[in-house]
């Protein structure tokens, strides 16, 4: 608590000068995002931190008023909550967890992955399974952390790979591949966002999501990164800490459990092709009948841009949970009585997600009441050429991200001020620099992420890989630092000066698989000398 007390007596002052001007414009408009940001660095602590910014950002709008900016908190507080587009988010959210909960504590999910775990024959073998079973679970990474992790503990002690490179696959694959999935609670959010986005600039948020497909090819850093782990998982190579941890693992003895789940290994599978297709059907329907009369002959990529995605993925997410509900209870899996406990399983871990999530939106609302957006669009036209925007906001996102913790809380600051300058400075929002910019966003929140101690996906991919988190942290962060300076430089800055993602895509991954057979190398029993100085 004494760091918080540090960030107060920081920003008081501050918040208190502002009485004296017009604080609802200009620089004063970037004091609320700097102190949520800053206290999530003091602190430590994302909530508090993202309340305060929301404190923070009322007064601001209130012109240093303390009874106006009191009730404009609990005005954004209750907009941000009763807005129907994160109702649907936070609805979709509990049932993919609720789902997930259901399946893991019925040991369908963990009999899924045991299929996948039979293509493992070797220390290779074992890692590119990981690899491929985080692919699987795309539509949640806190699932994919948990699940994945827990699972291939015994897969990895037998064939001697380190706890702390499971850790690595795990949460290297959890968030990117969550961040492309076309269904899946990151995808939920960051539509939502772009939506806010849209609406600054008087568009319609309606289009938010055909932004989004359109603006896959620019995540470099999702891709590169799944493209890294790969070629870590397949070469065998390893450099840095992780080096060492793979040496120390080679000499250690594990005793395995061999144990296998009774569950028919089709329960889950089926439950996700039922999530998946029937997000799309709803998803074509609600496009079909959004294009009315231009539908006839209108191309899948138009008819999805004109989709209700927030009521595909809340029916995908009912009906997957609904099946998995019929499954389990078919096969005398789970009782009907034991099926709540179960999905709160699931449901619980997301709670203080969904906590963020809320902070995040109705920060994201004072920011624009303050207009923040408006400001920075100011700054970009004179000060910031535009070619350079992708690779600025990106590595705001990964600083933004580290600090709070939070990739969410990172894109519910972030996106919707920089597609409103995107959009403002190139004047069209499918342009390539606009599409870059709204995937560097996503982009840098995953890097920041992946480099945080305090994030949630770190801190659960240590504990499902059953590693130390500091050990987690220090093996990963090499990897992560090697892929999002790629990212920069072949990625985010070309793309600024108009080169197309379908040449820089392979050129980055290129480029990663060579720093793994440039820098890496095969791993073999550590001498004891090693192990007591990497200790």
């Amino acid at each position: 608590m004494h760091r918080f007390a540090i960030v107060l007596a920081l920003f008081v002052p501050g918040i208190a000068m502002a009485q004296d001007g017009d604080v609802n414009s200009g620089a004063w408009s970037l004091l609320a995002p700097f102190v949520a940001i800053g206290a999530a660095v003091i602190s430590r602590r994302v909530v508090p931190s993202l309340a305060l910014g929301v404190v923070v950002a009322a007064l601001v709008a209130a012109a240093g008023a303390p009874l106006v900016a009191l009730q404009s908190v609990g005005a954004l507080l209750v907009g941000a909550a009763t807005d129907l587009g994160h109702l649907q988010v936070a609805l979709f959210t509990l049932t993919v967890a609720a789902t997930v909960g259901l399946l893991t504590a019925s040991e369908a999910m963990r009999a899924m992955v045991e299929r996948i775990e039979g293509l493992a024959r070797n220390r290779r073998g074992a890692m590119v399974v990981s690899w491929l079973a985080g692919g699987v679970i795309f539509f949640d990474d806190y699932a994919n952390c948990l699940v994945v992790g827990n699972t291939m503990q015994s897969v990895v002690d037998r064939f001697k790979v380190s706890r702390a490179k499971l850790a690595y696959i795990v949460d290297a694959t959890a968030a990117p591949v969550a961040s492309l999935a076309v269904v899946s609670t990151w995808v939920a959010f960051q539509v939502d966002e772009i939506g806010k986005g849209l609406a600054s600039q008087d568009l319609d948020s309606g289009g938010a999501f055909a932004i989004f497909l359109a603006s896959v090819p620019y995540s470099f850093y999702c891709w590169f990164t799944l493209v890294f782990v790969g070629a870590i998982a397949i070469t065998g190579r390893d450099f840095g800490p992780m080096f060492r941890a793979e040496q120390a693992a080679m000499r250690t003895e594990h005793t395995v459990d061999d144990s296998k789940s009774s569950v028919p290994a089709w329960i889950a599978p089926i439950t996700i092709v039922v999530l998946v297709a029937t997000t799309f059907v709803v998803m074509l329907t609600t496009g079909l009948n959004g294009l009315g009369d231009d539908a006839a002959g209108a191309r899948l990529f138009e008819i999805i841009g004109a989709a209700d995605a927030y009521i595909a993925m809340v029916a995908g997410g009912l009906v997957a949970l609904v099946v998995a509900v019929f499954l389990v209870v078919l096969t005398r899996v789970v009782t009907l009585q034991a099926i709540p406990a179960s999905m709160w399983v699931g449901v619980k871990p997301v709670l203080h997600a969904l906590v963020i999530l809320l902070l995040a939106w109705t920060l994201s609302a004072g920011i624009a009441a303050t207009g923040t957006g408006g400001y920075l669009e100011t700054l970009v036209t004179g000060n910031l050429a535009t070619h350079w925007l992708p690779a600025v906001s990106f590595l705001v996102a990964a600083i933004t991200a580290f600090a709070t913790g939070s990739s969410f809380s990172a894109m519910g600051i972030l996106v919707p001020v920089v597609v409103s300058i995107a959009i403002a400075v190139t004047g069209d929002a499918m342009s390539g620099v606009a599409l870059a910019c709204t995937a560097s966003i996503l982009s840098g929140a995953c890097l920041g992420d992946h480099a945080s101690p305090i994030s949630d996906t770190t801190v659960l991919s240590s504990i499902g890989s059953g590693v130390d988190l500091v050990t987690h942290v220090r093996t990963q962060l090499p990897y992560v630092l090697c892929v999002g300076a790629v990212s920069v430089f072949v990625g985010y800055i070309p793309a600024g000066f108009g080169v197309s993602p379908l040449l820089l895509l392979p050129l980055g991954g290129v480029i990663c698989v060579g720093i793994v057979m440039g820098v890496g190398r095969v791993p073999t029993a550590a001498p004891a000398e090693l192990l007591a100085s990497s200790s």
